[in-house]
């Protein structure tokens, strides 16, 4: 039970730092975490409590905008989707997720911007405002697929350690 509890802190450290990390252009490990995380947290209800709580202290340092409920229900989902999805840690399976979540961000965190910062609701400024977004969403869905690189790449080199101690 202990070993859960320090990787629930574990996570949620990651998930805290990660956040505070991401820059403004939206290259973050903040997405990479919250999949990594789905696949050592549990439950879907603790790793979604970290991850609102990571970008609360994250509202509450970079600023809270009138579109930050969209962006808490666009991890909603992302976090419901990990869950509902087959449990296989693969690298294979990390960047099939990576590109769902990414997916879930743009479309649901933009609608919200889009929705709170329009002036007028029209279907060509509706477009214009996704179109706008589209080098974020690049920047974030790459930062994205290398942290999950970085993600597995520790996790195989700790695994790989872990086996070599106990055989000798």
């Amino acid at each position: 039970m202990k070993n859960i509890n320090y990787m629930n802190i574990s996570i949620l450290i990651l998930l805290l730092v990660s956040k505070l990390s991401s820059s403004f252009i939206n290259i973050s490990p903040f997405i990479a975490t919250i999949i990594i995380g789905s696949y050592f947290v549990n439950s879907k209800y603790h790793l979604l409590i970290m991850v609102w709580i990571a970008q609360f202290v994250s509202d509450i340092s970079f600023g809270i905008h009138v579109s930050s409920i969209f962006v808490y229900l666009s991890y909603f989902c992302i976090v419901l989707i990990l869950y509902l999805s087959e449990k296989n840690f693969s690298l294979v399976t990390s960047l099939i997720n990576a590109v769902y979540a990414n997916i879930i961000f743009f479309f649901v965190s933009n609608f919200g911007h889009f929705i709170s910062f329009s002036e007028y609701y029209s279907l060509p400024i509706f477009f214009d405002s996704y179109e706008a977004a589209i080098p974020f969403g690049i920047n974030l869905l790459l930062s994205t697929l290398f942290f999950i690189f970085i993600y597995h790449a520790l996790l195989a080199t700790s695994n790989k350690q872990l086996v070599s101690s106990w055989l000798k």
